[in-house]
């Protein structure tokens, strides 16, 4: 096995960067790992498409430019796009939607409302999203009517960019091998799903994955876009030498569509023969089943951001079909297309994190709310495990929480869209990593980590009474506003209450009666 350390690839950074790069690459050479996030510069952050000469060629010359310019939120590249297509994608740019890239995958940010005037017989032009400003969006009132479909009645979300991979074994080799990789329990019945972190020897998230147990010894794994190289270099850093556990990166042959909403389950079983009740096909499992006419649909329900609803991944020669059928259907029940946007605005409301925007590989469960999902006294000890003991027996020195701004004009004022300072009691404590407006809030919702700093800045024990018995503010272009903090993931009311999604809290401290199963208050 090859042991070297690359300092290339750091974007337009490397000659400012080159003291810091310096240092990390030395931790890495010494101590196997730095103190650092480096996600962000590491090499397993490309795919092969990153390597295509003529991709460069276009790429290369509009990188420099970004560096000097204006930092405007969401920034989307103009060169090397209409990449890595879904099926569905010219029906979706047909429709409205407005592109954001990933991966080099086409995503759907926002769905433009069709003009009456428009020709329905020509292929509507390619649109690359755009937010030139750092206040109110042009987009607000659209992803504003997508959230609220998404909450209301059905929204139809592509998740087709998601990392997808297939492990099996012929015995229990994928099983022993996940238990070694994975804080959470994954040997569960045939049909469950489990989310789990991917932790490495400091406890830090590696990967944030969803796991689903197709068979005995089959698992599918969905991860982050932007892991699609990263998972698949861990996994196989870790296989078994003898060839027992089978990786296959399935993510091309799979078209995700994600329907969220109160009515998701009404709108499916007019499309399926399989029996959707609740005690069926419960609340994060698994099924395959068919659609419309189309077989082997692998359907998951979950949605990511806490709404009811389904991920349905569907192989490619069907996903017309399946769209098609969809669509149709759910007329009745007012579907709409929806964005990447609305789905982050929806996520974050509910507290949700994501890896590579709120959790990173120094991140630990224990710090961001889910010491519920590390089993510690699994009989296969995971990668991670003495370190998450000794920060459970240390205590944490910072705490993910959920920020609402209680005077802020989102009409007016700059609008937060990430890594603003957060202050405590006057003091600074931390910065925000994911924000977004929160339609049912009603305010500018903030995620973000805080700390207990001593006099020379560092960081000391942090506990639940530190966090909730401070005043805080969030540092907007200058400006500080005034926050309410949350600790869990709210219950937010809703015209359709469901025991299925009121109950889970995917952010949440253990053994605190005062905090589970509360609800917002407006």
């Amino acid at each position: 096995m090859f042991n070297y350390h690359v300092a290339a690839g750091m974007k337009t950074v490397g000659i400012s960067a080159a003291g810091g790069v310096a240092e990390a690459t030395v931790e890495e050479i010494v101590d196997g790992y730095s103190k650092y996030d480096m996600y962000e510069l590491g090499l397993n952050r490309f795919l092969g498409l990153h390597n295509n000469k003529r991709f460069l060629r276009d790429r290369v010359k509009e990188v420099p430019g970004v560096h000097y310019g204006l930092p405007y939120p969401f920034h989307e590249f103009e060169t090397g796009r209409n990449l890595r297509l879904s099926p569905i994608y010219p029906t979706l740019r047909d429709n409205g939607a407005v592109f954001g890239q990933v991966m080099g995958y086409e995503r759907p940010t926002w769905f433009e409302t069709i003009g009456e005037n428009e020709p329905s017989d020509k292929p509507r032009p390619f649109k690359i999203a755009s937010t030139k400003t750092f206040g109110k969006p042009h987009w607000f009132d659209t992803v504003q009517r997508e959230y609220w479909a998404c909450r209301e009645r059905v929204g139809l979300a592509d998740y087709s960019s998601f990392a997808k991979m297939d492990l099996q074994s012929q015995g229990r080799e994928v099983v022993d091998l996940l238990q070694y990789l994975c804080s959470n329990d994954v040997d569960v019945p045939v049909g469950s799903i489990i989310h789990t972190g991917m932790q490495n020897e400091r406890g830090g998230y590696e990967n944030d994955c969803s796991l689903a147990r197709i068979s005995d010894y089959h698992y599918m794994m969905i991860a982050p876009t932007i892991q699609q190289t990263r998972c698949k270099a861990w996994l196989k850093r870790h296989l078994p030498s003898n060839g027992s556990v089978s990786l296959s990166d399935v993510t091309s042959m799979y078209t995700a569509i994600c329907i969220m909403g109160p009515f998701t389950r009404n709108l499916l079983s007019e499309l399926t023969d399989t029996d959707l009740a609740p005690k069926n096909f419960p609340f994060f499992t698994f099924k395959e089943i068919d659609v419309g006419l189309a077989n082997g649909v692998r359907a998951m329900n979950l949605t990511h951001t806490g709404e009811l609803g389904y991920v349905l991944y569907i192989p490619n020669e069907f996903a017309l079909h399946v769209y098609t059928r969809l669509m149709t259907v759910g007329e009745k029940y007012g579907i709409s297309h929806v964005g990447y946007y609305a789905s982050r605005a929806l996520r974050v409301e509910k507290f949700f994190a994501f890896w590579g925007q709120d959790l990173d590989t120094i991140t630990t469960p224990l710090e961001c709310g889910r010491t519920w999902r590390v089993k510690f006294d699994k009989d296969i000890p995971f990668i991670g495990r003495e370190a998450l003991l000794r920060q459970r027996e240390e205590g944490i020195r910072r705490q993910y929480v959920q920020l609402l701004l209680t005077d802020h004009d989102h009409e007016m004022d700059l609008w937060s869209w990430g890594g603003e300072p957060i202050y405590r009691d006057g003091n600074y404590c931390g910065q925000t990593t994911t924000t977004s407006y929160g339609f049912t809030f009603k305010k500018q919702v903030c995620l973000g980590f805080v700390e207990n700093l001593d006099d020379e800045g560092v960081p000391q024990r942090i506990t639940d009474d530190f966090v909730l018995n401070g005043h805080y503010e969030i540092d907007i272009a200058g400006i500080r506003y005034a926050a309410k903090l949350n600790l869990h993931s709210p219950n937010l009311p809703t015209k359709y209450p469901d025991k299925e999604r009121d109950v889970y809290q995917a952010t949440r401290k253990l053994h605190d009666p005062q905090y589970l199963g509360r609800h917002y208050q407006p």
